[in-house]
């Protein structure tokens, strides 16, 4: 069975922040839809914080954000036959967020 990197993305522009009841509800979906698909949600996945460094040819600057409108706020594994099986499972995430999928190499 292939690997996938999950890479959970939303736009840098300042949202609205959620009340505490949607905060709620958000949160239960995320679990909802970890508890369906279980089997196939490799643990280990984390959410990052917005800050962090970006170092490209020896120089450092901050970071994380490329050139682009989103950042990336979250990343996680899922295990699955192919790319159609995992973009199914990344179908039902629960959020308004942009995932991009990528097979894992196998290399370790």
């Amino acid at each position: 069975m292939a690997k996938f990197l999950c890479i959970y993305r939303e736009p840098t522009v300042n949202r609205a922040k959620p009340s505490p009841e949607e905060m709620q509800a958000l949160q239960a979906a995320w679990y909802t839809w970890m508890q369906k698909f279980s089997s196939a949600i490799v643990p280990g996945g984390d959410g990052l914080k917005r800050t962090g460094r970006v170092v490209k040819a020896g120089l450092v600057t901050d970071g994380p954000y490329v050139e682009a409108k989103e950042i990336i706020i979250s990343f996680g594994v899922i295990q699955a036959d192919d790319y159609d099986a995992a973009l199914a499972i990344a179908r039902e995430c629960p959020g308004d967020l942009a995932i991009e999928i990528r097979e894992l190499a196998g290399y370790a």
